[in-house]
């Protein structure tokens, strides 16, 4: 017999289905623009009153059901009738990766924070790299799963025009356990129908003859990548004497500072659209507005966003930088509940309609710059990795990639490897360089220093660029 849990989950996806927040009828005709119309452009009075049915009803969930919550909200002074509105948010205690981590070791695989029962009927698990210790695993159910693959259609289809003819190559991570790799191919083929390629950014290296060739007889109109390997691979194109047939450029994995875009337009002659797509594998997203240039769309049926004092807690003021704060409405098999996601954002959102679509829903007014951990201090100086890029890019001869070597919290010196075509580097050369970067990010030419490499010789992890290595001693 069937829980009354798994009977109140089933008919929550049967209520979002039955009331169009996920479209069922696809593929579309090619003619729509919107991909979800109705959803796409509801009245702001509409989205607030959403939000705050949504945000009552996940926490009343994760109270009643999932015995992770009761515990560390009862251990905050945390109780679900706190919130009456959706603008309540800041009262709910952070959670953060740490949390989950120990939970995970103490009750393996799934820990606390999954409920029993749905952890039996899980679609697909997502895990982080584990990079910083034991991975920590998402598992989604057939409404996660579903409603995810709702929001990717909606830029898809709407703004890239992933739709029927067309061919869209996912040059992302193709591990099962990358929510970013094999659910989106899914997408742009069931739901877009579109022909798609899943090709897999992680083996570009080991198969680029073969990977190139795929580009050039499949005639890619949209290609999905982080910024980095969308310049490698065109900068390959070029000196093989082909041009790349993209027509739009999906950027993924890392915010594309403003002067990779243009580079990217440059070693992509056929690209008429460059769009930044952000992510996580736990299913947050925001995606770029063509026509809006770094103001990304948030689809606020699916979440809410809050920013924080990373020091305090606290929330921060209209225009300030902090934190970035999600709560996911709709993940009930493992609810993610106002969890800090590490990016430093600007507290500041736009609410008009986009002039092109009519879309509704909030806007980020600048882009998202990297994670509160890649920040790092030069002479007292607060840097991240996208203003070095910005300024990298302005320097002759180079190929645009780069490694930042942090060795200390507060450093005296830049240390940054960068690749250059020339054969020999001179002191000319050199200093240039450093004037180059220095003027860009505020500190003196001196306090800069360029190890100098052949192109294919910076520091990658699969399709990303490292563009911040961590030297630190680890305590």
């Amino acid at each position: 017999m069937m829980s009354s849990v798994k009977n109140e989950y089933d008919a929550i996806h049967r209520e979002l289905r039955e009331q169009g927040f996920i479209r069922t009828d696809y593929p579309p005709n090619p003619s729509e623009v919107l991909w979800n119309k109705k959803i796409m452009t509801m009245k702001r009075e509409e989205i607030d009153k959403l939000k705050t049915f949504r945000l009552r009803r996940i926490i009343k969930w994760a109270w009643e059901n999932i015995e992770f919550y009761r515990r560390f909200w009862k251990s905050k002074n945390f109780e679900p009738d706190m919130i009456k509105d959706w603008r309540d948010i800041a009262k709910i205690p952070i959670l953060r990766k740490d949390e989950i981590r120990k939970d995970l070791q103490q009750n393996p695989p799934f820990g606390t924070i999954f409920h029993p029962e749905l952890a039996n009927h899980i679609r697909f698990v997502g895990a982080t790299s584990g990079s910083t210790g034991l991975p920590t695993f998402q598992g989604w159910g057939a409404l996660e799963m579903d409603y995810f693959q709702e929001a990717q259609a909606r830029y898809l289809w709407t703004f890239a025009e992933v739709k029927p003819t067309k061919v869209y190559a996912n040059y992302l991570n193709m591990s099962g356990f990358y929510s970013w790799g094999p659910p989106v191919v899914e997408t742009a083929m069931w739901r877009c129908g579109a022909t798609v390629i899943a090709g897999g950014g992680e083996t570009y290296f080991s198969w680029k003859n073969r990977h190139n060739l795929i580009f050039k007889l499949w005639k890619v109109d949209v290609f999905a990548t982080t910024p980095w390997l969308h310049r490698l691979v065109g900068e390959e194109a070029k000196i093989e004497g082909w041009e790349t047939p993209f027509k739009v450029l999906l950027l993924h994995g890392g915010a594309a500072a403003e002067n990779t875009k243009k580079k990217l337009f440059k070693v992509h002659p056929n690209a008429e659209l460059a769009i930044s797509v952000w992510g996580t594998t736990d299913g947050h997203m925001a995606i770029e507005v063509p026509s809006l240039e770094g103001q990304l769309v948030v689809w606020e049926d699916m979440e809410i966003f809050d920013i924080v004092d990373p020091k305090t807690d606290e929330p921060v003021s209209g225009g300030e930088r902090g934190e970035l704060i999600a709560t996911l409405l709709n993940h009930f098999t493992m609810p993610l509940i106002r969890y800090s996601l590490g990016d430093y954002v600007k507290n500041d959102f736009l609410t008009d309609p986009d002039p092109k679509y009519g879309i509704t829903h909030m806007r980020f007014a600048e882009p998202i710059p990297g994670r509160v951990e890649w920040m790092f201090f030069v002479k007292g100086k607060l840097l991240l990795p996208i203003y070095v890029e910005d300024a990298v890019n302005e320097i002759p001869d180079t190929t645009g990639m780069f490694n930042i070597f942090i060795y200390d919290n507060s450093m005296d010196k830049l240390k940054i490897r960068i690749e250059t075509r020339r054969e020999q580097v001179n002191s000319t050369y050199d200093k240039q360089a450093r004037e180059i970067l220095a003027s860009r990010i505020g500190i003196n030419p001196d306090d800069v220093e360029i190890e100098w490499v052949k192109p294919g010789n910076t520091i990658w992890t699969g399709y990303k660029l490292q563009v911040f290595v961590d030297q630190r001693k680890k305590k």
